[in-house]
């Protein structure tokens, strides 16, 4: 099996080169024409290096001859009133080249903004100001700090709730700079604002009526609520993208209690925190998805999705009654991995596809070293040689291949290949009857278990030639997508199962997909966790003159 933290301990060791390659070809990554150093950071040179703390990166540190010998000078010419082929004057010695991969570099290092730097907005605190610029990196929305504080500065932000909890909120808002308003019309609309917190204290209706005012204003509100022992951020309601707050209350309640001066301002903090990262599009933000939870006796959190109930009248109608118990589990997943609205994408994420680990994962191919190999070139078993290989094997594209390019006949999600394919040989010529697992990196069978039987009765009869199971690495998948990764099992089966639909008749080949099957005798026949490894699909093979 794959080593995931093997293939991971190099993520986020990236190279000047590769990425100065990254964002010269891709769109979604746009380099500073003004590269400007982020204001605030604290440097540190290192012996074969140097270490910059107070990013949004638990820390980034450059190693390497050019981060000894050229960055040093380089830094203090960052000032963001050049662009990198102005650079070449302060710097004579060094190619237009080198310091556009330095550049690069540092920028997605989250080192850079873009100039040149301007004075701060008078209504946005130092403080604020500057944790805003040593954060930009958390979701490259902004350019630059400016338009971080911009956009913090611009929006009305109307709070409503019981006292004395609202105007602890508001007060605290706008110490950070936010034009932040009290709001206790709920009978009327929320229109003079520009985006809305609520304090909830239990009372659904009240509640409901916020979010009817909001509705109607056409303007997304925050939920927060505070309780004895407990802190609550989120979720964020929006009415073109998200569910209504009734199908959220209907999971849960309001916490309990009355919170102590500590922790109400501790409370208050969090809330302020978390719509300062909303407005101005800086800092990781979960109340887009899900309510926070925080345990302020234990010093936990937890998350609770928030999802829209079918049966809904208001966002989801589907003319039946919502289930009391809440929505199918089938249900919640597909919305809690959900594509955000183009509005709320952080261009930050793009770059995890540059990630080392993430390309190193893309060159696994599972085996079982132990088993006894059986070739599939040279013309054995040519029928189900080429099936296989262009169904869930590699590509060799020759000298047409990038250096490291990994190709395959059937497209995967983030290249990395998560079907994996076992064969049942029943009546194969040239094939005893067993369990076979096909190893993509040499193109070979492994024999790996007896045949077993009651596998999938529903293509069972009459017996066909084999049975093909796919299956999902989603420990591989789940290393680079997280949540999203059993999503792309399902996506990439269905590519593979098309694949094999349509080559099946050139191969003389009949193939009958089961549409349910057994996975307690699948993983036992096996050995596999379906934690790590589920069945995607099964299919029976047969000869075209036999079926």
């Amino acid at each position: 099996m794959i080593q995931v933290e093997e293939a991971t301990r190099n993520d986020g060791r990236l190279t000047a080169t590769n990425m100065a390659y990254a964002v010269a070809v891709d769109p979604q990554f746009t380099v500073p024409v003004r590269p400007c150093l982020a204001p605030g950071l604290v440097q540190v040179p290192l012996v074969d290096g140097m270490a910059f703390v107070g990013t949004g990166n638990r820390q980034t540190v450059l190693r390497g001859r050019a981060a000894v010998r050229l960055i040093p000078r380089l830094l203090p010419a960052l000032d963001g009133t050049r662009t990198v082929a102005q650079l070449t004057e302060v710097l004579p010695d060094v190619r237009e080249s080198d310091l556009s991969a330095c550049v690069s570099l540092l920028y997605v290092s989250g080192l850079l903004q873009d100039g040149p730097a301007g004075t701060v907005l008078e209504v946005i605190p130092p403080e604020v100001a500057g944790y805003l610029g040593r954060n930009l990196d958390t979701t490259r929305v902004n350019r630059n700090r400016d338009e971080a504080c911009e956009r913090l500065a611009r929006t009305r932000v109307l709070i409503a709730g019981p006292e004395p909890l609202a105007t602890l909120l508001r007060t605290e808002l706008t110490g950070a700079g936010v034009d932040a308003h009290s709001w206790n019309n709920p009978a009327g609309a929320a229109g003079e604002g520009d985006f809305l917190v609520a304090v909830d204290d239990g009372d659904a209706a009240a509640m409901a009526r916020v979010d009817e005012a909001c509705r109607r204003a056409g303007i997304g509100w925050l939920r927060t609520a505070a309780g004895e022992r407990t802190a609550e951020i989120g979720p964020l309601f929006d009415a073109r993208y998200t569910g209504c707050y009734d199908c959220f209350a209907k999971a849960r309640s309001a916490p309990a209690g009355v919170p102590s001066p500590a922790r109400t301002a501790t409370w208050a903090a969090l809330a302020a925190t978390e719509v300062v990262h909303l407005l101005s599009r800086v800092g990781q933000v979960p109340s887009m998805s899900a309510c926070t939870s925080f345990d302020l006796e234990e010093w936990t959190q937890s998350v609770s999705g928030a999802y829209r109930r079918p049966g809904c009248p208001t966002c989801l109608p589907t003319g039946a009654p919502s289930a009391v118990d809440g929505p199918a589990l089938a249900h919640r997943y597909e919305q809690s991995v959900a594509f955000p609205p183009r509005e709320w994408l952080n261009p930050k994420e793009h770059q995890a596809h540059y990630r080392p680990a993430n390309h190193a994962l893309q060159k696994y191919n599972k085996e079982y070293s132990a088993a006894p190999r059986i070739p599939l070139g040279d013309g054995a078993l040519p029928h189900l040689s080429g099936l296989l290989l262009r169904t869930a094997g590699l590509r060799d594209l020759g000298d047409q291949a990038f250096p490291g390019q990994v190709s395959r006949w059937a497209p995967t999600g983030g290249n990395l290949g998560s079907v994996q394919a076992y064969l049942l040989a029943l009546d194969v010529p040239g094939l005893d009857p067993a369990w076979y697992f096909y190893q993509r990196g040499d193109h070979s069978l492994a024999r790996i278990r007896p045949a077993s039987a009651g596998i999938s009765p529903v293509v069972g009869d009459p017996r066909p030639a084999a049975l093909l199971v796919l299956t999902g690495g989603l420990q591989v998948v789940a290393a680079k997508y997280h949540d999203f990764a059993y999503r792309i099992l399902c996506l990439d089966a269905g590519v593979a199962l098309a694949q094999l639909s349509a080559l099946a008749d050139e191969y003389g080949l009949t193939a009958s997909f089961a549409d349910r099957w057994d996975d307690t005798a699948i993983n036992a026949a096996l050995r596999l966790d379906p934690d790590s490894e589920p069945v995607t699909a099964v299919v029976a093979l047969s000869p075209r003159n036999e079926r």
